[in-house]
Formats: C-alpha cells, structure tokens, sequence
C-alpha cells in the first residue's frame, strides 16, 4: 500500500520516509557517522525504550 502512494506521489517526502523503514531494513547509513555516533550520545531503540519505561499494570487475580 505504502509504494503505491509513493508511485503515486513520488516527490512526497512523508510517504518516501514512510515507504522505507516499513520495509523493515533498518538505515541505509552508515550508524557510526551519524552526529549521535561522533558526539557519543547514546540512543535506543523502541523495544528498549518501553523496557525501560513503561511498567505493566498489575493484574489482580
């Protein structure tokens, strides 16, 4: 569905950026040349991210 907006739309730079990390791929870049890379900040992903920060609800049984 995503490509064929794009092929519909191709100069749209949502439905590109949209297109592209749905395929699942990842970055097309080099990581370690990255701005956060060369400044030493770290990052995380999104499965991290809510590890870390997001707590289930108690259940009650």
């Amino acid at each position: 569905m995503l490509q064929a907006e794009l092929a519909e739309d191709p100069e749209d730079n949502l439905k590109k950026y949209r297109a592209v990390f749905a395929q699942g791929n990842g970055v097309a870049w080099n990581p370690a040349v990255t701005f956060n890379a060369q400044q030493h900040i770290a990052v995380t992903d999104v499965a991290q991210w809510i590890r870390q920060n997001l707590k289930a609800p108690a259940t009650t049984h």
